[in-house]
């Protein structure tokens, strides 16, 4: 939704007062920065340019500020205090390793926070506390694998989460309890080998899920309790050997993923609690028995793929069980 008014742009350029405007978008311009101006607020394009510190001379209306593919190492505090209208900072491809309490203090109207491939062991303890309006943050593609307990506090309308293709070694519990606005989040990508009961139990309202490309091994059974809105479940490319039965409890499920992993059975009543399920895929799994009853159940299923399974029979009701049935 931040997309530059270009007629607004243009508007000032050729208005009476052009150069003065062209002039005040410069002051709040910094070297090689590229900037333009919406209305009264400005859009700040520093990325690529080889900076070693935050640009100083920032207009206090900027609302944009990019400073992606730079050499930052340090984020210190205050560096980018007074920036109230900020609503979008990008500080992907530096190598930020630490980022202090007080980091983005003043960034109240911060939406967009993206820290993805840069150099972070930690997820930051307290730099992210303040702020209160944040909706999206990315923090894929760093060495995460700790998260601090309280280190996503105050985020209560972030709605979505990347930490994929990181260290964790575990699902961070107590710190994801304090996301309650939380809709999609992705831990793909990361060495998470067990998947406790109640893992997830406080975000309601996640309708995504991405666990795919890690080490898993086993579920608890009610490790998906609490997700009431969850409708799409990537398990793909993990080590389970035996069906997530724990998926029991996702009502509103529509899309399931847990190809090419090691199970060797669909049990009994598999789908039993996930009547809006349109779409499984299970393939590349060794599959050799497939229950009597275990397509019962799912009256919106259009696609099931079952290659790379060693399946030498299905149960004869299979097509009777699945009205909708369009791609086998």
């Amino acid at each position: 939704g931040m997309h530059v008014n270009s007629s607004a742009v243009a508007r000032v350029e050729s208005s009476g007062h052009g150069d003065g405007d062209r002039r005040a978008g410069r002051a709040g311009c910094h070297g090689r920065c590229r900037c333009e101006v919406d209305g009264p607020l400005h859009r700040v394009d520093c990325s690529d340019l080889g900076l070693r510190e935050v640009p100083s001379n920032l207009s206090v209306f900027t609302s944009y500020l990019d400073l992606s593919m730079n050499n930052l190492t340090v984020l210190s505090a205050g560096a980018l205090t007074n920036l109230p209208f900020l609503e979008e900072l990008r500080l992907a491809g530096n190598d930020l390793s630490v980022i202090p309490r007080g980091a983005f203090t003043g960034l109240y109207n911060l939406k967009v926070l993206m820290l993805q491939n840069n150099q972070l062991m930690s997820v930051p303890a307290e730099a992210f506390n303040s702020l209160h309006n944040l909706q999206s943050l990315r923090l894929d593609a760093n060495h995460i694998s700790s998260v601090p307990i309280g280190c996503f506090s105050g985020l209560r309308l972030l709605r979505h989460l990347w930490l994929d293709d990181n260290s964790l070694t575990e699902v961070p519990m107590e710190a994801l309890s304090e996301l309650p606005a939380l809709q999609a989040m992705t831990l793909a990508l990361n060495h998470i080998s067990h998947v406790p009961d109640h893992a997830f139990s406080k975000l309601g309202r996640l309708v995504v899920l991405h666990l795919n490309n890690n080490r898993i091994v086993s579920m608890g059974t009610n490790c998906f309790h609490g997700l009431h809105s969850l409708e799409t479940l990537d398990l793909n490319y993990n080590s389970l050997v035996e069906f997530p039965t724990a998926i029991r409890s996702l009502s509103h499920l529509k899309e399931l993923g847990f190809h090419s992993n090691n199970i060797q059975s669909i049990p009994e009543h598999a789908f039993t609690g996930n009547p809006s399920l349109i779409t499984i895929f299970f393939y590349d799994n060794p599959i050799q028995s497939v229950g009597r009853s275990a397509f019962q159940n799912l009256p919106e299923l259009r696609t099931l793929t079952i290659t790379g399974a060693r399946i030498t029979s299905l149960p004869s009701s299979v097509c009777e069980q699945l009205p909708n049935l369009q791609l086998l």
